[in-house]
């Protein structure tokens, strides 16, 4: 969703940049010693600039046999620029798609390796020998480094070895560890009690380290807001951080021990899907427009919100690409999605569009499902 919004901004950016090459081609040459016509050149001009729009809506070259040979030459090269362009962001914003949704793995060890150097810094700390006067006193009958949990965490070495394939260090962030510390952990009333006692229970570890995670880590607006400038996805991604994340505290109690969470069970997978959707959606987004323009007969289309329209789109696409996946099952996510990023009326707008929509499709028998995707239609 947010690949195909970039590039339709991309591709206004595109045709603008088009229009202006084309305006700088009929301006008056201040340098020519000849008269200059200007009410030819901006006649030129808008004749070229209509032939472009021409070219771009009907997804080829311009043609005209009595528009002026330098007219139609430059609102064609216009049509070739914005073509080339178009190419180019497509190919960008599919490598950043792949990019961004790698990305959640990266804040997964991210975060992880935060717990491992609050640890470490919280140690530092306790054993400082030298402290403020007016530094607030505090207890340090244990600290976050005696945590089993946080111990554990730390002494693994797939962790080690991911975080460093990863590129994913604390070493040159060490200020802030040392002000989340201070203003997050030390502040807080539970990790306070945490560390008024010598020794802990492996249940108490823990707690202590889930509660560091999701009410420290997640929503104290110290970390909170330092993850977000370092990961501009942050807010986006900090659900599926926090669910992985959790299940690797749990995992060092369990029978089979600590071990990391992939980011899905069949990536490979996941990611022909994702690229497969991408790449379906922008190639039939004129029959998804025809599609939808069909379907919305009391809406003026191009006042859909721009967002609906991509999920309506998008939706589209699943339905007809993938047999696999019931009808409802799509329904449901894009539903949802509208709900999370469109308007607040999207929602029930979307669920109505796709729900005609999808048994026109079935009665037509262009949408047909096999396998797993048959579930939903008996």
């Amino acid at each position: 969703m947010q690949a195909l919004y970039a590039l339709k901004q991309a591709e206004f950016s595109n045709q603008q940049l088009a229009h202006d090459g084309i305006t700088d081609l009929f301006q008056p040459d201040l340098n020519s010693m000849l008269p200059q016509d200007k009410r030819q050149l901006e006649g030129y001009r808008k004749l070229a600039g209509l032939l472009f729009d021409e070219a771009v809506k009907a997804d080829q070259p311009a043609t005209d046999d009595e528009a002026p040979t330098k007219v139609l030459k430059a609102a064609n090269d216009g049509y070739l620029f914005y073509q080339s362009r178009g190419k180019k962001d497509r190919q960008h914003l599919a490598q950043m798609m792949i990019k961004q949704v790698n990305g959640i793995y990266d804040d997964y060890l991210r975060v992880l390796t935060l717990l491992v150097e609050l640890g470490q810094v919280a140690r530092a700390d306790r054993e400082r020998v030298y402290r403020n006067v007016d530094e607030t006193p505090f207890p340090f009958e244990s600290d976050l480094n005696d945590n089993t949990i946080i111990q554990a965490l730390a002494a693994y070495q797939p962790l080690q070895n991911e975080a460093l394939r990863h590129n994913i260090s604390w070493a040159d962030d060490l200020g802030f560890v040392r002000k989340a510390l201070r203003e997050a952990l030390k502040t807080d009333e539970t990790y306070r009690a945490y560390c008024e006692k010598r020794t802990h229970t492996a249940d108490e570890d823990q707690a202590l380290a889930q509660y560091v995670l999701r009410t420290l880590v997640f929503k104290h607006e110290v970390i909170r807001d330092h993850l977000a400038e370092i990961d501009l996805s942050w807010a986006e991604n900090s659900d599926v951080v926090r669910g992985l994340s959790i299940k690797t505290l749990k995992s060092v109690q369990s029978p089979t021990g600590l071990k990391l969470e992939p980011l899905t069970d069949d990536w490979e997978e996941d990611e022909r899907f994702l690229n497969t959707l991408f790449q379906q959606s922008v190639e039939n987004d004129a029959d998804y427009e025809q599609l939808l323009s069909d379907q919305l007969q009391n809406w003026d289309v191009e006042r859909v919100a721009m967002l609906d329209k991509i999920i309506l789109k998008l939706a589209v696409c699943e339905l007809l690409s993938f047999p696999n996946i019931p009808v409802k099952v799509t329904i449901n996510e894009y539903i949802e999605l509208a709900k999370a990023y469109s308007t607040p009326k999207s929602g029930k707008f979307v669920n109505g569009i796709l729900d005609n929509l999808s048994e026109k499709l079935q009665t037509s028998g262009r949408l047909r499902k096999s396998g797993r995707g048959l579930l939903d239609n008996k």
